[in-house]
């Protein structure tokens, strides 16, 4: 958890950065590509952080931003009245 702790802004300034992108499915280093392209502009470092990630971490990363861009999008769904479904509750769409 103190790995989190210390890259939570580097975190947030790539989800903020993916904010306008759309995750393709199997094209996860496309991904990396375009977020170490777009970062450049506001935090070099970081985008050579990003560019370097292997394979694997670039899966993750993409992963990462799908399930994030998931959540923002429930999250943005006005809350449902009635049946008391919760579970319904967590469907985005």
């Amino acid at each position: 958890m103190a790995a989190l702790d210390t890259y939570l802004d580097d975190l947030l300034a790539v989800l903020r950065t993916a904010a306008g992108l759309h995750p393709i499915p199997n094209a996860a280093g496309r991904l990396r590509d375009e977020l170490a392209d777009r970062l450049d502009r506001s935090d070099p470092d970081l985008a050579e952080r990003v560019r370097r990630l292997d394979e694997w971490h670039a899966e993750v990363l993409a992963d990462f931003v799908a399930d994030a861009q998931a959540v923002a999008a429930t999250l943005a769904l006005p809350p449902r009245r009635g049946d008391g479904d919760a579970e319904g509750d967590t469907k985005v769409g």
